[in-house]
Parts: C-alpha cells; structure tokens; sequence
C-alpha cells in the first residue's frame, strides 16, 4: 500500500472589531515546525493549500462554517474564472504584486459575478493598484507599511465608497486601538495570533494519471465516462473528488460510484480541480516537460487517426509515455515493465521492431529538435505533419493556458 504523505496549512484568524472571529487566513506550509512557507512557485502553492483544504484535510475540520482567506496569484486569476470551489465560504485575496490589465480586471469581475468576496492583499495605497479598489469587496492594509497620517486619510477615503477594511500585520495593542478607532472592520497579526500550523495526511498522486486527466478535461468531444475511469484508476484521485463532493454538495442521495460523483462534478468544476491538480503536484518537474508530453500525445494522436491501423488512443498513449522516464525519474524500461502497457506501445518507446507508432515518435521528436530527416509514417507528406504537430502545438498551449 502506498505511504501516506505530509500535508501541512498554516492558519490565521482574523477578527471583527470586538474581537470576536470572523474568518481565517489559509498560508501555504511545508512542515510543522517553522511558521513560514518554504516557497515553492506562487501558483503551486495556492494550489496546494485549497487542494489540502478541499480534498485532502477537509475546510470543515480546517475552519468549520468560518470563511477562509486564500491568496491569489495574477496566474491563478486569469485561469480560474469557473472555480472548483463554493463562494460562500472563499475570500479570494489578489497579491500585491499583479499587474493591473484588461484581462485580470475582467477576471476579478466576473468572480465577484460569480458570489466571490474579493479581497486586495498587503496594500499600501499604491497609485499602480488604485484602479482594483473598484473591484474589491475588502482591502487587507499593510499598516506596518503606511503611516498614520495616510492610513487616516485613506480609511476615510474607502469607507465613504463601502469598502470594508482589514488591518494586517497588527503587532501592537496602540495599533489595534488607532486602526480600530479610524474605522477598520477586521484585524489580523501577531498581537492576536500567530499562524497555526494544521497537519493531515493524503495519499500520494499519480502524475502521468493527472496529465492524462489534464489532456483529457479539454477535449471538446470527451465522454464523461472516460474521465470517471482515469479518475477512477488513481486511489488519491477518487478519494479527493469523493471528499469535496460530501462536504460541499448537498443530496440527499448518496453517492454510489466514481461515475456517479464525476457526473454531479460537473466538466467546467472538472477543468479548475484539474488546473490545480496539476499546479500542486507537478512543481517539482518543468512546466515545459508536461506540454511536450501533451504535444507529442496530440501528434501522434492526430497522425494516429489519419492512418488508422492502430487505436488512437494508443498513439495517444504512447507520446505521453514518451517523457515518463524524465516525470518519474526511472528508467523507462523499469517503467514499462511495471505498466504491463500493450507490447506495440512498448516497441514503440523503447523497441526496435519500425511500424507507424514508432516513426510517428520519431517524427514529433524530430519536429522539436528543427529536423526533417526522420522516415514518414504510413507516407505523409511533410507538409501534413508539419500542420499536425502546430495543431498538437495549440492543443498543449491551450490546455496549460486554461
């Protein structure tokens, strides 16, 4: 049986003017006893902390029916504007340090659209930044960071426009007592409270498993009960969508299977859990190496399909398989063996028996080294293959983009 893995979240009340709870901060942690984040990438370890708080430790033994606090990075909001998660609990703060464009305004527009409380994290009034304030439900000051002159002045300012107000970094009574008397609704720091670090446990994931779902959830011809079977091939996976699904779906009627659970699941929530899966399990590989796992899968499934003497899920197959000695650091050999995969889709990646999946791996490997000397498979032309692998191409920049 698998070992069961680690899980840490550091957590952070904050509290209304009479010092009563009002929510609490969810921080990204990676041991129990340093109260800091050993940081991975900002994305990853959002990432991490809401798959830890929906899945793996659970929101209701985190924070009860309090609300939680989760920090946003600029990447995080331009791809999740159909979250996974309910609104009614979540208070997405946007980090300080995005860049204000277009597309990140009409992101944050369309989550609050959506029933989420947006909250701006860490701000000290930055003329760069102003223009967000129109779009945030809750502003987090820094106070550490602005004088009490500007903090007076400021807390006026927004309070006439119905912003509520949160004091962060709090360290002092007398700050509390200023804050508190200029008109702050809510109050976070060490005076109060120090992070609390909550340990859980989960099991470990498949990666090639999360790519394959990660392929798989953008088709725009999927069948749900292809993707209840990859769900369901991974122990970790389907317990982590069974766990969401008890907490935060309301039936009366319970579930009697994986297939029954994607379905209530929905596709869109399906993509987001499946961003986020990738994003928190896969930080410790190259982004680069998961899209051309997924380039050379849509090449040869496209090519696959055109000459059509073999499934095209097994060309599928075998260019995702092709980069898994490098996902899984092990020989690919080792690896095959324990697969136990299909004997054409092991002659391929590491035979040398010539048919059309292996010169369809060797094509889409050549077209990423800039070489055209590779054997066409079944006699395509060129020309037709250079298309596929630009098809292949957009595929796996849309999947990553989304």
């Amino acid at each position: 049986m698998a070992s069961m893995i680690d899980i840490y979240i550091g957590r952070q009340p904050i509290f209304k003017q009479d010092l009563s709870l009002y929510a609490y901060e969810l921080l990204f942690r990676t041991n129990h006893e340093s109260n800091y984040a050993n940081m991975v990438s900002g994305d990853s370890a959002s990432a991490q902390v809401m798959l830890h708080a929906f899945g793996d430790i659970g929101l209701k033994d985190i924070a009860g029916n309090n609300k939680v606090f989760i920090n946003f990075t600029e990447g995080l909001l331009l791809r999740e504007n159909q979250p996974f998660f309910p609104p009614n609990q979540i208070v997405i703060e946007v980090l300080e340090d995005v860049e204000v464009t277009p597309p990140l305004l009409r992101a944050i527009k369309e989550l609050r659209k959506l029933g989420y409380t947006i909250a701006l994290d860490d701000y000290v009034f930055n003329p760069q930044l102003e223009q967000l304030e129109a779009y945030a439900d809750l502003i987090k000051v820094d106070i550490l960071e602005v004088g009490p002159k500007k903090l007076a002045e400021h807390t006026k300012r927004l309070k006439a426009k119905g912003v509520r107000l949160l004091a962060e970094k709090v360290e002092l009574r007398e700050q509390y007592e200023f804050c508190k008397k200029i008109g702050f609704d809510y109050f976070q720091g060490y005076f109060f409270a120090r992070p609390k670090i909550i340990k859980g446990q989960r099991l470990p994931s498949n990666k090639l498993t999360i790519i394959q779902l990660l392929a798989s959830v953008y088709d725009p011809d999927i069948d749900m009960r292809h993707l209840s079977e990859i769900i369901s091939r991974d122990v970790s996976l389907s317990q982590k969508l069974l766990k969401f699904l008890a907490e935060n779906v309301n039936s009366t009627v319970p579930i009697n299977s994986i297939h029954d659970g994607v379905v209530r699941f929905g596709l869109t929530r399906l993509q987001s859990w499946t961003s986020m899966l990738a994003l928190s399990g896969l930080d410790d590989k190259p982004i680069e190496l998961f899209r051309m796992a997924l380039t050379r899968a849509k090449f040869c499934e496209i090519v696959g399909v055109k000459i059509g003497d073999f499934k095209a899920d097994i060309y599928f197959t075998v260019g995702l398989f092709s980069t898994l000695d490098a996902v899984m650091d092990t020989p690919l050999t080792a690896l095959l063996n324990q697969l136990k995969l299909d004997p054409q889709i092991a002659n391929a990646l590491i035979g040398d028996q010539p048919n059309n999946l292996k010169f369809t791996l060797e094509a889409v490997k050549g077209f990423e080294r800039g070489k055209t000397d590779f054997r066409l498979p079944d006699s395509l032309c060129p020309t037709e293959l250079s298309h596929s692998y630009l098809e292949a191409m957009q595929f796996a920049q849309e999947v990553f983009k989304s």
